[in-house]
């Protein structure tokens, strides 16, 4: 039992630091590069990778692990200076959290049903994921921004838009990323969990 929970421990940790560097390393993309409406390439990569790293972790380690990197990560990317309005972080991590759980729900039904990750579970989870995740900060992000006095209205409109469709796009890239590195995941892990 102890060497489980310290396997867990080891992990999650992994995982998190994982998630950490994707955001650091995020930052070195030039800000300026826009793809598309309020998109940068930044928030693309980024964002990609995040939703990658969360669903992936759900799939392999488990949903607390899935939970725990996805709130620790808004957290961190707050203290790191990564996230600049500390009144989005419970957004955000709760916006992780989604995408966890739901995708999380499917994995465990397609293991049940003897699928692997890409079949229909697999998918149908990734995209009600990305849906769930981003209709929550669809709407979440413009109530908590208005609670900002300080804040500009062209601000608020531009990170309003930030946490909207990109946030599907993000979200459903990284989603079918996942699951085509969800296997390999769970091979390798599966040789050192003994």
């Amino acid at each position: 039992m102890k060497h489980k929970s310290t396997l867990w421990i080891v992990r999650t940790a992994l995982m998190l630091a994982l998630l950490v560097v994707a955001q650091f390393a995020g930052k070195l993309i030039p800000a300026g590069a826009v793809i598309l409406g309020p998109m940068s390439v930044t928030q693309l990569v980024t964002g990609s990778i995040v939703n990658i790293i969360l669903i992936v972790t759900a799939a392999t380690v488990g949903a607390l692990s899935g939970v725990t990197v996805g709130v620790l990560s808004a957290i961190l990317a707050l203290i790191l200076g990564i996230q600049a309005q500390p009144i989005l972080t419970p957004a955000i991590a709760l916006g992780n959290v989604l995408i966890v759980l739901v995708t999380w729900i499917f994995f465990t039904l397609a293991q049940r049903a003897n699928q692997k990750p890409l079949g229909l579970y697999g998918i149908v989870g990734i995209v009600l994921g990305a849906v769930v995740k981003t209709g929550f900060l669809w709407l979440s992000v413009p109530a908590l921004l208005k609670l900002i006095p300080e804040i500009k209205p062209k601000q608020a409109e531009v990170l309003s838009k930030m946490f909207s469709y990109p946030q599907l796009i993000t979200a459903l890239i990284g989603g079918l990323l996942a699951l085509l590195i969800i296997p390999a995941v769970k091979k390798a892990m599966g040789k050192h969990s003994a």
